[in-house]
């Protein structure tokens, strides 16, 4: 095949799949297909490291992901055509979901209704650097396959037992692993005080609006981090204070 004949035959494999990469924009096309756009170097070549099946990927000629048996070379206009950031990289790969097997040895962790693509990201960072037994997903927080959660995760998605349940299901789950359950708010004890279980679960609440009543009503400790008398700062990033307690569970 002459290079204008294979041009021609990745344009038309790019035609007959641009419905579906603009599809998977939509959280309930990604759920029904259990397919997730990637579009960083560095972040699929975790999903291909962990072994991820990718569908497809789209590439440049000079692109790290060149050689790969699933690539398609694109110009970098037909590229940027079909990426959804504003920066676009050198890839748009569609991958398949894959689920880990939760653990039930240590601390995990829930996001209750964070909404914030960036946080949530940051918050699987922070679940996989951590060593995490799982992290759950209920109904209202943000989809983490959505393109900037998988973007702002920089990877950890791909290693990360993930449990999608419900806020009731996943209180009998926490009962049932027998795990101590810690809510992060304004008003509670400190984290010397409230983290010092060998297994518990970290509860984090929404950005503007902080933990639900159903988590507040079933905690058995508020966790608070304690303001600088001579700050006049109202709250902390949900995913800063997550750290900050983190590291407190893992000292």
């Amino acid at each position: 095949m002459n290079e204008l004949s294979g041009i021609n035959s990745n344009l038309m494999f790019l035609k007959n799949h641009s419905k579906l990469i603009l599809s998977l924009r939509s959280k309930k096309i990604r759920w029904e297909r259990k397919l997730f756009i990637v579009e960083n170097p560095k972040v699929l070549q975790e999903f291909i490291s962990e072994n991820f099946e990718i569908i497809f990927l789209f590439t440049l000629k000079d692109g790290v992901f060149k050689n790969h048996a699933k690539s398609i070379i694109l110009s970098n206009d037909q590229l940027k055509k079909h990426s959804s950031l504003d920066n676009p990289q050198e890839c748009i790969a569609i991958v398949k979901m894959q689920s880990f097997k939760p653990h039930a040895d240590s601390w995990s962790m829930i996001l209750d209704r964070v909404q914030d693509p960036g946080n949530a990201g940051a918050l699987i960072r922070l679940a996989d650097w951590f060593g995490l037994d799982w992290l759950a997903i209920p109904p209202g927080t943000v989809d983490p396959y959505s393109s900037k959660v998988v973007q702002a995760s920089m990877g950890s998605l791909a290693r990360l037992p993930l449990v999608f349940e419900s806020d009731s299901n996943l209180d009998i789950l926490l009962r049932k692993e027998k795990r101590i359950i810690v809510v992060a708010d304004m008003k509670g004890k400190s984290p010397k005080d409230a983290l010092v279980s060998s297994k518990g679960c970290l509860i984090l609440g929404n950005e503007g609006s902080g933990p639900s009543d159903f988590w507040k009503s079933r905690c058995d400790h508020f966790v608070s981090i304690q303001r600088s008398s001579k700050s006049k700062t109202e709250s902390l990033n949900v995913a800063t204070a997550a750290a900050i307690l983190l590291y407190e569970i893992n000292t």
